[in-house]
């Protein structure tokens, strides 16, 4: 309740609306008492001044105190008698928990201000709360479904919190989405304790019953313990690990613009028509089917009556993607494939790559080793071709016309011949055998080395196939539920149009037997007050004071013998004097003027007649004989029991024909399931033997690296030992 300015109640007064507290709250200096609060900031919104989260009783600011540390201050636009009892106890028992013996520090703390929050002279109660950084549960969800791992050990954190909740004997009343907050580091935050049951508030009802798609259709307030949670717990956690499970789920059964994850209240209502059911039921995999069958059975249990949640033997094994495992399995342990055996000239030795060179020079040897005879003949011809031509032109033999000719003639005949000594020696045809050997090898790898590629390829647009196939599948599922639901609002539309025009008719019948059974009841009556008339002869009036013998002759003489024989007096403006002439009206409806009574007499009569007729109507049947009001009652009993006939019949015609739309939609479900079960079972084979292929090829790409290496620091080597400068020196000096 609202309190004065002292503190004293200020009962009767309404809270403040939302707009009451942005208002307010614009001067935290005035209207807040708590000092993090008084000198802190609220934050703004764009234009309308202190931003607010407004929900059903409350609105939500957000308030950074100087050092730092940022609150969430709640404002209260609804009052409640228990408002202060509720919080008070919540807080004690938040505050008592030892964060040591929780899974995960999930509780937040709060703090009930009695006087939180001054608006136009009243304080009125706010409930301070530490700011919570985290991320919903829906939006954490759409961010990691393709994170199974992720996504399951979610669901387990929050299979502990609930075992917390359990231990400690309590429950927060709305476990929903919107209340469970991701943190940075992966642990659960739990949120928003309005409808928390403490040990301290046993024996009270509950303020609210919860979010409508995560609640038994059986919960009621007096439910308000701590089993409360238990059916919100098993559809959270269902919820959970199918996804992990099959993330095609989310995408099939969450609605976007929806409040729920994957299950809702339709679901829980109406669960022979729900398409949800029938895929999590029929999912292919075994221990997902034992979970929603285990939670499936809690939709007909009392709310109090559901177990608590159970994770034994309810989790399954998530498989990583066979297209995210390495596939160089038989690269790391080196060596060519074995289907390579007798296609590829197999290395002496395939060094590991650090040690090319060191390999290359061994198998190269030391050189050119000992000088043969045609190395020295060879040797002296180059030298002398050489110098003859310059000798014989210095003599004058040669014209020095050709001596340019001729020398260049002389040296590439002792180059043609030092070249053709050179490759002639054993150790530069060894060292050419192995240069052949290698790229005999690294040619014969070739071809491998593109199939290892064209095979990624493949299994790249492998899984982008399926990825669409999948995304097809989960748009059609969605489709087949946009469709459900359209021809189950056609039928219910029907069926209300038809039963609501049977009913209308019913009701219809039942006002028209009323007003027959009103009809007799006042005939009845009728004739009964006509009959006590009819018994009254018109002598009595002698006993009226103004009424003489005289005047009942006149009567009886004009018709009227009995108080029956006229119904009451007209009076006419006479046209002498100021009196009225009195014409009494007799039964037939005729009027007529008596002899002797004027006005006054007959005032007299008619009040006569009255109090006759008042005397009848006390003494009147109040109700119609058996007899009579049973041939009523039968006479629209037909017509009746054919309206209701007919409503019963239409209500039996629309729920066989939603068994036969939710049975063939769940037979073109479960095609579509079995069709997406198949698709993927196929893509997982080819996406085996592409993997297996692609491990027998990775081996290959690194050996065929490794001989091309090889054969470049081989050529390079050849070059250095086995050149022609190193062989003119190795034929000028013997080394």
């Amino acid at each position: 309740m609202a309190v004065s300015r002292t503190g004293g109640p200020a009962a009767g007064r309404k809270f403040p609306t939302g707009a009451n507290y942005v208002e307010a709250l614009q001067n935290p200096t005035l209207c807040f008492e708590d000092p993090d609060l008084k000198h802190g900031t609220v934050q703004q919104s764009p234009v309308l001044g202190p931003k607010a989260i407004s929900g059903n009783f409350a609105s939500v600011f957000s308030v950074t105190a100087p050092g730092g540390q940022r609150y969430a201050l709640k404002c209260f636009t609804r009052d409640s008698s228990t408002l202060e009892t509720r919080y008070q106890a919540i807080g004690k028992q938040l505050a008592d928990l030892r964060p040591a013996k929780l899974s995960q520090p999930w509780p937040v703390g709060i703090e009930y201000l009695p006087r939180g929050v001054l608006v136009a002279g009243h304080w009125y109660p706010a409930l301070k709360m530490a700011w919570v950084e985290g991320t919903s549960l829906i939006t954490w969800i759409d961010r990691n479904v393709r994170d199974a791992a992720a996504v399951l050990a979610t669901a387990d954190r929050f299979a502990a919190l609930v075992a917390d909740l359990e231990k400690l004997g309590l429950a927060h009343g709305d476990l929903q989405h919107g209340n469970l907050l991701v943190a940075p580091d992966g642990t659960l935050r739990l949120v928003d304790y309005d409808g928390m049951y403490v040990p301290a508030l046993k024996g009270r009802g509950s303020t609210e019953n919860g979010h409508r798609n995560y609640q038994s259709p059986a919960r009621t307030s007096s439910d308000f313990g701590p089993a409360m949670d238990r059916f919100s717990a098993w559809v959270i956690y269902l919820s959970l690990v199918a996804v992990a499970t099959d993330p095609a789920v989310w995408g099939q059964l969450h609605d976007d613009q929806g409040e729920f994850l994957i299950l809702k209240e339709d679901d829980f209502k109406e669960p022979r028509s729900s398409l949800a059911w029938s895929l999590l039921l029929t999912h292919a995999n075994p221990d997902l089917r034992a979970l929603a069958a285990q939670t499936h059975g809690h939709l007909t249990a009392a709310a109090r009556a559901v177990p608590p949640l159970s994770t034994a033997g309810a989790t399954p094994t998530v498989t990583p993607n066979p297209a995210q495992r390495p596939a160089r399995a038989a690269a790391q342990q080196g060596g060519a494939p074995a289907w390579l055996a007798g296609h590829v000239p197999q290395p002496r030795t395939a060094p590991a790559a650090g040690s090319t060179s060191t390999a290359t020079a061994t198998a190269a040897g030391t050189g050119f080793t000992r000088r043969r005879p045609a190395d020295v003949l060879c040797g002296v011809f180059a030298l002398a071709g050489s110098v003859t031509p310059a000798a014989l032109t210095a003599i004058s033999v040669l014209p020095s016309g050709y001596a340019a000719g001729a020398q260049l003639g002389a040296l590439l005949l002792s180059g043609g011949a030092l070249h053709s000594t050179r490759r002639s020696r054993p150790e530069a045809k060894a060292s050419k055998a192995r240069m052949r050997a290698l790229q005999q090898q690294v040619d014969a790898l070739r071809d491998p080395v593109a199939e290892a590629q064209k095979i990624h390829q493949e299994i790249e647009a492998l899984n982008a196939a399926g990825a669409s196939r999948d995304t097809q599948i989960n748009q059609q599922i969605k489709n087949l539920q946009t469709e459900l639901r359209d021809e189950q609002s056609r039928i219910t539309i029907t069926l209300n149009k038809e039963t609501g025009t049977l009913r209308a008719r019913l009701s219809g019948l039942t006002t028209k037997e009323q007003s027959q059974l009103d009809a007799a009841l006042a005939s009845a009556i009728r004739t009964h007050v006509q009959d006590r008339l009819r018994r009254t002869p018109i002598q009595d009036a002698k006993k009226l004071s103004n009424i003489s013998s005289g005047t009942v002759t006149a009567l009886i003489a004009a018709g009227i013998r009995t108080a029956a024989d006229f119904t009451g007096v007209r009076y006419v403006q006479g046209t002498r004097y100021a009196n009225r002439d009195a014409y009494l009206v007799l039964a037939t409806g005729r009027q007529v003027k008596i002899p002797g009574i004027a006005e006054v007499r007959a005032t007299t009569l008619e009040s006569w007649r009255a109090s006759l007729e008042q005397r009848a109507r006390k003494s009147a049947p109040t109700s119609l004989g058996a007899q009579e009001r049973t041939a009523i009652r039968h006479q629209f009993a037909a017509q009746k029991k054919k309206c209701e006939t007919e409503i019963t019949q239409a209500e039996g015609a629309a729920r066989r024909k939603r068994d036969q739309l939710q049975q063939r939609f769940t037979t073109r479900l479960q095609q579509t399931n079995k069709q997406k079960q198949q698709h993927q079972a196929a893509t997982q084979h080819q996406r085996a033997v592409l993997l297996r292929r692609q491990t027998q090829l990775a081996d290959t790409t690194t050996t065929h690296g490794l001989l091309a290496t090889q054969l470049a620091a081989a050529d390079a080597e050849h070059r250095r030992t086995f050149g022609l400068r190193r062989y003119l020196r190795f034929v000028a000096t013997g080394h």
